[in-house]
């Protein structure tokens, strides 16, 4: 079949999500220096003060959604673990938005249920699953001891029980942290990459692995903004969550992309 000469060219379209126009999406992690910890919160706090009406919106919204889901009965709990990536995600889209010089418009917080909804579900249930296996690893065997002597009529645990306990708690901290390393940029990276599941929370993984150090300073500022957002009636946190979710978005942009 012959070609008609007069006939425009013909280019693919991308989808927008996969290249920013700007910078390119390198398909893995890379390394960034200590202070880029800092970075993430300075651009986060950009991003909330571009809308800080809409985001305090989200905050409640969120706080409301995640109440209400705790009053069904059996599956409160569940409910929430699958739905809030995909609120989460709709909240990357609107950090994208808001990134690429748009607005973060109400509708984002539920946009990620039209496009996403699926794969981001797999993402909150294999969460799930995996906080379910630390708290049977690291927990339910002390829990265990120490009902078990309280059956067998030792009345109250003692302080070897109690410190076993403790100790539990304090290893199922540690087996913790490679699941929340697994799901912390895992959302975005299925939201705007069109990653899959188990891929986005592997390249999330090693992602956080890599960069433990921007991690560490990261924490430690985030845990003095806690501390300050808690103080007056925890209002603080009308601020501070918007701009820890951002700070989401802005690490992931810094880590996965080349700019």
């Amino acid at each position: 079949m012959n070609q008609n000469p007069y006939q425009p060219p013909v280019a693919g379209v991308e989808d927008p999500h996969l290249d920013s126009g700007d910078d390119q999406f390198l398909g893995q992690s890379r390394v960034r220096e200590a202070g880029a910890g800092v970075v993430w919160i300075q651009e986060g706090w950009k991003l909330f003060t571009a809308n800080p009406g809409m985001w305090i919106v989200f905050v409640i919204l969120l706080f409301g959604i995640s109440l209400a889901l705790q009053f069904i009965p059996l599956i409160g709990g569940l409910a929430q673990a699958l739905i809030m990536p995909v609120l989460t995600g709709g909240i990357m889209l609107g950090c994208d938005s808001l990134r690429r010089g748009g607005t973060l418009e109400f509708d984002h917080l539920f946009a990620a249920f039209k496009t996403h909804a699926t794969p981001l579900i797999i993402v909150g249930a294999l969460y799930l699953a995996a906080t379910f296996v630390v708290i049977l690893i690291a927990i339910v065997p002390f829990v265990g001891a120490i009902g078990f002597g309280i059956f067998m009529g030792q009345g109250e645990p003692s302080p070897g029980q109690l410190g076993g306990f403790m100790i539990g708690i304090l290893f199922a901290m540690l087996l913790f942290i490679p699941v929340i390393a697994a799901y912390w940029f895992a959302v975005p990276l299925v939201t705007l990459n069109n990653v899959a599941p188990i891929e986005a929370m592997k390249m999330s993984f090693f992602g956080c692995i890599k960069n433990w150090l921007a991690f560490l300073i990261y924490g430690l500022i985030g845990l003095v903004i806690a501390i300050v957002a808690t103080l007056p009636l925890a209002l603080g946190w009308l601020i501070a969550a918007p701009v820890f979710m951002a700070s989401i978005y802005t690490g992931y942009r810094d880590i996965y992309y080349e700019s």
